[in-house]
């Protein structure tokens, strides 16, 4: 997980812990909201880690570069394009 990933999830449980405990103390039936958004945010930055770019398995030997280059708009890193002839997937990796 990345660092803001990881951030986003220890402030979702922490308010959703704060929620909880003023649910129970004070019977503040306000934070009840608070506290069921505040978990629906702490499972969507765990689950979401994975989701937008699947993992490849680099240790196989078979990679080979396809010659194409480019610079990630979104990093501003200069990205090789590596291709697997065996499965066909294709990866991207900064260099």
């Amino acid at each position: 997980m990345t660092p803001w990933r990881v951030g986003l999830a220890v402030a979702a449980a922490f308010a959703a812990a704060l929620a909880l405990a003023n649910l129970v103390l004070w019977h503040a039936s306000v934070w009840l909201p608070i506290g069921f958004y505040s978990v629906i945010v702490l499972l969507l930055a765990v689950f979401e880690a994975g989701r937008y770019r699947p993992r490849v398995d680099r240790s196989a030997r078979t990679w080979q570069a396809t010659g194409e280059r480019f610079i990630d708009p979104t990093t501003g890193a200069d990205t090789t394009v590596y291709y697997d002839p065996a499965s066909g997937r294709r990866d991207y990796r900064s260099s």
